[in-house]
C-alpha cells in the first residue's frame, strides 16, 4: 500500500479519466449515470455489501484501487475517536504513512484486496464519506454518510456490470435516481 498526498491523488485520477474538485470525485466527460444502494444498519450486512461492491469475486483478479477518505466527524465526538483510533491502528502498520491529512488516499497493490475491504467497511460503519477507484473498472464507488452508497459510472453500459453485481445484493434495495 502507497499514500498519497492530495496532488498525487488527484494526479492519479487524472490519469484515469477523473477529476476532483473539493471532496468531489468526478468523471471528466459529460452527465455521468448511477445508482444508490442503501447501507444496511446491521453489521454483517454492512460488511457484506463491502464484498459486492469491490471486486472480490472468484471470477475477477483484483488489480488495485485507489481509496480516498472525504470527510469524517459528522457523527458523534465518542463514535469519531473509535473509528479514528481504528483508522490510526490500521495505518502505523505502514511506517510511511504520515497523518491522514498529509497523506489521504491510499493506493491498494493487487494483493492488498483485504486491506481495502477492511478500510471500505470502516467507512461504511462509521458514517464517513469515502471513494473507492478500482484500478480496472470504469466505474467508481462512493460511501456516503447518509447511509447509503453510490456507483458511478460514465456511461449506462460502464454502469451495468456494478448493477448485475448488486442484483443479488437484495432487490429493494438498490435505487435508480
Amino acid at each position: 500500500m502507497r499514500f498519497l498526498t492530495n496532488d498525487e491523488v488527484t494526479a492519479w485520477l487524472g490519469a484515469r479519466g477523473l477529476s476532483r474538485a473539493g471532496r468531489a470525485i468526478s468523471f471528466k466527460s459529460a452527465e455521468p449515470v448511477r445508482f444508490r444502494v442503501s447501507i444496511e444498519e446491521v453489521a454483517s450486512r454492512v460488511v457484506a455489501l463491502a464484498d459486492y461492491l469491490v471486486p472480490t469475486w472468484p471470477d475477477e483478479q483484483f488489480h488495485g484501487a485507489l481509496f480516498l477518505i472525504t470527510q469524517r466527524g459528522v457523527w458523534g465526538d465518542f463514535s469519531e475517536s473509535t473509528g479514528d483510533t481504528i483508522l490510526r491502528l490500521m495505518r502505523t502498520s505502514y511506517p510511511e504513512a504520515g497523518s491522514l491529512e498529509e497523506r489521504p488516499g491510499y493506493l491498494f497493490g493487487p494483493n492488498e484486496i483485504f486491506e481495502l475491504h477492511a478500510h471500505l467497511v470502516t467507512a461504511m460503519l462509521f458514517g464517513w464519506d469515502a471513494y473507492v477507484v478500482v484500478e480496472t473498472k470504469k466505474y467508481l464507488i462512493f460511501v456516503s454518510h447518509d447511509s447509503w452508497v453510490e456507483v458511478i459510472a460514465d456511461t449506462q453500459a460502464d454502469l451495468q456490470e456494478a448493477r448485475s453485481r448488486l442484483s443479488t445484493w437484495s432487490k429493494g434495495e438498490v435505487q435508480h435516481p
